[in-house]
């Protein structure tokens, strides 16, 4: 009988956890910080590395899957290490997704005492779940056992009734809440095999009936030391490459954002004697090329590192490794010896660029700590990776900025910023009446912020920042960026992935209504992925982003400045129903053949809608271009045509980003502006998207010899209005295109029944 089948990892079918965490709303925290880790591509979502899969397979006639988690699970290495240090026995498969067909087997010889589900990463019942049906499904005398921070954390944050509902909804035996859990397991396996009662296991809960008996609460604290990790336990070949290792517990620092130390215990750590011992067995296995040390502060104490990395450099050991880093802990002569002993890169928990907010989180480094570290790192081939929170109570504008300012000059080689969680473990909630935070999780708002204005935020730096690449996370972490090296790419060519893929991000900021990422995209994204094939282009070409983040804030400039700053509401927007129930098919009304240039033509039809508005100034998407025009009553026509030239020349290098701005109400609202009426577009041969706006003068042909129709949607302008200014617009343009000489103010058919019906129009609407 085997004590333990341990259940790695579950990574849920991604495009179902899309829908599911879609069905949360569109706009909420935990949606977007998602949806900036993922693109739509022919009808499924893709997170970095599924594209790496799809897009290296083709052609080569095999399949190779590349994910964030090819590794030997380190939470079943050092839980079987532990069972077997107590005389257990354990079996394990690592990655639940991928080996279902071998745990359906092991599952049937029905030779097992429990199943234990880690929940390391695990945020939602969801996974446990799916992991327990599967289970049940194949095997029904084993006992099901879930522990680890899912279920501490919500015996932490929930009443007593909820978490005996919760423990019924997911469906195990037994659950062990504590900060580790395994001498708990061990007296439950103990428990099991003898027959005894349970009673007597601290940090448990167990089932009787269709409710759960609670033991009591008990500190448990397992030394590293006592337990090193055995790999002969497992067999030739399940380590690999990669592996992961702990050589402390827990955290000295007291992050108000953080309630890990907390959660965890005192800061514990290995002696350099017992480092030794673990990284001589790592490299007595012959096949590690790649350690993370998982320490929070591997570089904490600053002696005892400096050691370990003398330790490193004397022995050779054969592998590089990653870890987490501070800044203020750390100094020249540290990272000159990260670099000999074998260091490719570091996550560096940043937070912000704002002293302002790293002292009200309660860091201990500060802005000058990470712009001194990170260009030393870099210099000695350290890549970098700046880890932010945006919307920490007390952020505002400009501590954002601040932040944007720091990973502009700093320059790590990756960054992300993430939404603030809001989370009733972190020592900042019991501040959370002075701060007025209201809500939890990614729903928030507090006295200088909320989630929505905080997202908005983390939209522009993804946008404008241009001197770091930005980490799509989920499903592509620092790691990542190691793991595709040791598979053949070169750390240049991981970051043009990640800027290939990062574009269709943008693109999807963006364009919401563009579902699909783009072929073009696409197209680059494939390439990159096909890192072994000869015709890879140029490097410059490769790395080259199709956003530009200067074209981004040069466009800001623009409709910040000339757009949309004192831009008047049309009073068109009077005449329009906003609230109808469905978009109805576009009507038209044709208005024949007018000859003139569609520069001209433009120019009338902003005459016509300063005629309606009763004032010099009016806004027109022009194929999807938005451009502000002011034909003044005093001036030539002939010259408000050559302004007209030149205000479209102006504004056509900002045109992809026309529609971002102008429909962004948080973004305008910071300046003191409200988004402006789209109602009114003007097209030609329909070059560019007019679908937001009701009402359209459009224009088919060429060469000053145009079908001019009015387009317009009747669920929001009544056909009436539209037929007055079809009836109009022809004998303005003749009037008005008369003469070169003619002044707009003076063009127009007097007396015409088409002024009448306009004048009535307007009457009606109290113009």
């Amino acid at each position: 009988m085997i004590d333990a089948l341990i259940v790695g990892y579950n990574d849920p079918d991604f495009p179902s956890y899309v829908a599911s965490m879609r069905g949360m709303g569109e706009g909420s925290g935990a949606f977007k910080d998602l949806d900036l880790a993922m693109l739509q591509y022919e009808g499924r979502p893709y997170r970095a590395l599924d594209l790496v899969t799809r897009f290296h397979n083709e052609s080569r006639g095999r399949a190779q899957t590349f994910h964030n988690c090819d590794f030997l699970w380190p939470t079943i290495t050092y839980l079987g290490s532990y069972l077997h240090r107590h005389s257990l026995t354990f079996d394990y498969v690592n990655q639940f997704q991928l080996e279902k067909d071998d745990l359906r087997e092991k599952l049937l010889r029905n030779d097992i005492r429990t199943i234990a589900i880690t929940t390391t990463l695990y945020v939602t019942p969801q996974p446990i779940i799916e992991i327990i049906g599967f289970v049940r499904r194949y095997n029904t005398s084993a006992r099901i056992v879930v522990g680890g921070p899912f279920v501490g954390n919500q015996v932490a944050t929930r009443d007593a009734a909820t978490v005996q509902a919760l423990f019924n909804y997911v469906g195990a035996d037994f659950y062990v809440d504590s900060n580790e859990g395994e001498a708990a397991y061990v007296k439950l396996l103990n428990a099991l095999r003898d027959g005894t009662s349970f009673d007597h296991i601290d940090n448990i809960a167990y089932r009787v009936g269709e409710s759960f008996v609670v033991t009591k609460s008990a500190p448990e604290s397992n030394s590293l030391a006592d337990t090193p990790i055995n790999y002969r336990l497992f067999p030739e070949g399940a380590v690999g490459q990669f592996v992961s290792l702990r050589t402390a517990k827990s955290c000295p620092f007291t992050c108000a954002f953080c309630g890990f130390p907390k959660r965890a215990g005192a800061y514990t750590y290995l002696s350099l004697a017992d480092v030794e011992r673990e990284l001589d067995t790592l490299a007595a296995l012959g096949t590690v090329t790649t350690v993370t040390f998982l320490d929070d502060t591997f570089n904490v104490p600053k002696r005892r590192f400096k050691d370990i990395l003398r330790l490193m450099i004397r022995k050779k050991y054969p592998f590089k490794w990653n870890s987490f880093y501070r800044s203020d802990h750390g100094d020249e002569e540290a990272i000159a010896l990260m670099a000999e002993s074998g260091c490719e890169g570091v996550f560096l928990g940043v937070e912000s660029g704002s002293d302002t907010m790293l002292k009200k989180m309660n860091k201990t480094a500060r802005r000058k700590d990470y712009q001194n570290a990170i260009p030393l790192l870099q210099q000695h081939g350290i890549s970098c990776y700046a880890s932010l929170i945006v919307g920490y109570p007390g952020e505002t504008d400009e501590t954002v900025q601040e932040t944007i300012d720091l990973i502009e000059t700093a320059k790590p080689d990756y960054y992300r910023a993430q939404l603030w969680y809001a989370d009733p473990l972190t020592p900042v909630w019991e501040h959370r009446e002075e701060l007025g935070i209201r809500g939890e999780a990614f729903n928030w708002s507090h006295d200088t912020m909320d989630c929505e204005t905080a997202c908005d935020h983390i939209d522009r730096m993804l946008l404008t920042i241009q001197n770091s690449v930005w980490m799509p996370q989920n499903g592509f972490e620092q790691w990542s960026t190691f793991y595709l090296q040791r598979q053949g790419m070169s750390r240049a060519q991981v970051k043009e992935f990640v800027v290939a893929f990062n574009d269709g991000i943008k693109e999807s900021v963006l364009f919401p209504e563009q579902r699909e990422v783009s072929r073009e995209i696409i197209a680059r994204i494939r390439k990159s992925c096909q890192w072994d094939c000869k015709d890879q282009g140029s490097a410059a070409d490769r790395a080259k982003s199709a956003f530009s983040p200067a074209a981004y804030l040069a466009a800001e400039t623009f409709y910040l400045s000339k757009v949309c700053a004192g831009a008047p509401r049309s009073k068109l927007d009077g005449l329009i129903t906003r609230d109808a129930p469905a978009i109805e098919p576009e009507r038209s009304i044709d208005l024949g053949v007018i000859q003139g240039s569609a520069h001209g033509l433009l120019a009338a039809y902003a005459v016509l809608l300063s005629r309606i508005d009763g004032r010099e100034d009016t806004l027109i998407m022009v194929d999807g271009l938005p451009i502000r025009l002011q034909p003044r009553a005093n001036a030539i026509f002939e010259d408000f045509v050559d302004e007209v030239v030149g205000r479209l020349a102006e504004a056509a290098p900002h045109a992809r980003y026309g529609i971002h701005f102008l429909s962004n109400k948080l973004r305008l609202g910071r300046h003191g502006l409200t988004p402006p009426a789209l109602d009114v577009g003007f097209s030609v041969n329909g070059q560019g998207s007019t679908q937001r706006t009701p009402l359209v003068l459009h224009l088919a042909g060429e060469q000053e010899n145009y079908a001019v129709t009015f387009r317009y949607r009747g669920n929001c302008l009544s056909g009436g209005v539209v037929e007055s200014l079809t009836a109009y617009f022809p004998a303005l343009w003749r009037d008005i295109s008369s003469s070169k000489a003619r002044r707009i103010g003076d063009a127009g058919p007097d007396g015409s029944t088409a002024i009448r019906d306009m004048q009535s129009v307007t009457d009606d609407f109290n113009f």
